[in-house]
Order: C-alpha cells, then sequence, then structure tokens
C-alpha cells in the first residue's frame, strides 16, 4: 500500500512532454558533438559516473542493495539511452515502414 501511494505521489507531480521526433540530422549532430574536445569531455564524465553508481551500489548494506543497483541500472540505462540516439539506421521494430514486417527478429 506504501509503494501505491508513492507511485500515485510521483505520477501526480510527473508530467509528460511532447517528444520530437529524432532524426538523421540530429544523430550526426550529436555524434559531431561527441566528436569534439567537450563532447569527449562529456563522454568520459558519462562513463566515470557510471562506474562510480555501479561501484556504489555493489557496497551497500544488504537492506539497500536492491534500491541501489536498480538506481545503478537506471543511469547506465539513461546513458546508453543517449548514445543510442547517435544511431543513424532503426531497427525494423522501431520504424514505421511497414515493408518486411512480417519477419520475425530474434535477438
Amino acid at each position: 500500500m506504501r509503494r501505491l501511494r508513492a507511485l500515485i505521489s510521483f505520477l501526480r507531480h510527473q508530467e509528460w512532454v511532447d517528444e520530437p521526433k529524432w532524426l538523421e540530422v540530429d544523430a550526426r549532430a550529436l555524434t559531431d558533438f561527441l566528436g569534439t574536445p567537450a563532447g569527449r569531455k562529456l563522454s568520459r564524465i558519462l562513463l566515470n559516473l557510471t562506474i562510480r553508481q555501479n561501484s556504489s551500489a555493489v557496497q551497500k548494506k544488504p537492506d539497500a542493495l536492491a534500491q541501489s543497483c536498480g538506481y545503478a541500472m537506471g543511469f547506465r540505462g539513461a546513458v546508453a539511452t543517449i548514445e543510442s540516439l547517435t544511431q543513424t539506421t532503426t531497427s525494423p521494430l522501431v520504424d514505421d515502414d511497414t515493408e518486411g514486417a512480417d519477419e520475425q527478429i530474434v535477438d
């Protein structure tokens, strides 16, 4: 019941925003930025923060381990999402093109 109340409270204060469509030109611009000195610094900072979160998470007491590991996984997921935005090709599963939709894709 406590978690349900927390979830409702979170959703009450969380607002959705319109997500813009990410285009190939955006992916190229992000890739170009990550190739600059500032972009390389940002990449290294994000990598170090990810490593720091992972190492910190596994040093927690057993009662806080699940939450801290979940936070570390979420942080890594956010960094991976930023990195994936540099990809210019899309997977057929997320592409709006229906051609080849009959084929099953297995990872």
